[in-house]
């Protein structure tokens, strides 16, 4: 999700078809049942007519940085609370020719090291160009700069797909980005919940309860392995231009604006903790 995102297609092709062994569907971890394995640490309903300020801020304006964000916007219609959920939007601005996205974090105000998280969601409002995502980023650097830091996209989805995207993104240790990823069916109309639970040297990727793929410290990924601290939650709904800027952005340039605004509404997030 940082940066240039067409540089890993073909690995998650690759990864969907089955060949990348790193990016493998393995059994649950062993062990206590889930209510005997973790405690609920954090919930957001999105209740009320505003996100937390105590959790959750507006992602900083960064047009002209890396294409999810180009586009942010510090405005509360992009991330408006309404009727329990709370609405992340893509609109268009007529008059720039541009989209204005919405994006919150929080980044300095809540993290987590290993749990599980999980992120219920639907899709009101789609066309092509559109890039809801759901993702965690390092809250402290292992490794500075990004892909070093990694990054959990917990959930992608590209223009009016029926299928979601769970990728990863780390280096080697020796400026050589690994990025493996996978592709899930939804159904892109009604809610699912996406999710990850984060152990040490272990990520289990979900959809709708259902494990979609493990990333381990193996082959390329082993030499510098960077999740072992704690990450933040970033919610946005970002949007390609109409090609005129010249960037490459991952779900191809908008070719109509009849839809907009685009929206992704979120009906709880919630973060449960490892038990000692």
């Amino acid at each position: 999700m940082k940066k240039y995102l067409w540089k890993y297609r073909l690995a998650v092709l690759i990864c969907f078809c089955g060949v990348l062994t790193s990016c493998t569907v393995s059994k649950h971890r062993k062990g206590k049942s889930a209510s005997e394995e973790y405690r609920l640490l954090f919930e957001d309903q999105f209740n009320g007519d505003a996100y937390s300020q105590k959790y959750w801020t507006s992602y900083p304006e960064k047009q002209g940085k890396a294409p999810w964000n180009r586009f942010v916007i510090n405005d509360p219609k992009l991330a408006e609370v309404k009727n329990g959920n709370l609405h992340i939007r893509a609109r268009w601005n007529s008059e720039t020719e541009h989209p204005e996205t919405g994006a919150i974090q929080t980044k300095d105000k809540f993290s987590f090291k290993y749990g599980k998280i999980e992120v219920r969601a639907k899709f009101n409002r789609a066309e092509q160009g559109g890039w809801p995502a759901i993702w965690l980023m390092p809250q402290n650097e292992i490794y500075p700069g990004w892909p070093n830091g990694g990054e959990i996209d917990i959930m992608e989805r590209l223009n009016t797909d029926s299928f979601v995207h769970q990728v990863v993104h780390q280096t080697n240790g020796e400026a050589k980005h690994n990025s493996i990823g996978i592709t899930q069916a939804i159904s892109p109309t009604d809610y699912n919940t996406y999710g990850i639970i984060k152990t040490p040297n272990r990520i289990e990727f979900y959809v709708n309860d259902q494990l979609t793929m493990v990333h381990e410290p193996k082959d390329d990924f082993a030499p510098r392995w960077p999740f072992e601290t704690d990450y933040y939650l970033i919610l946005n709904h970002a949007s390609a231009d109409k090609g005129k800027s010249g960037v490459d952005f991952w779900p191809g340039p908008v070719t109509s604006t009849e839809n907009f605004p685009l929206e992704m509404a979120i009906d709880y997030v919630k973060v449960w903790e490892l038990k000692d």
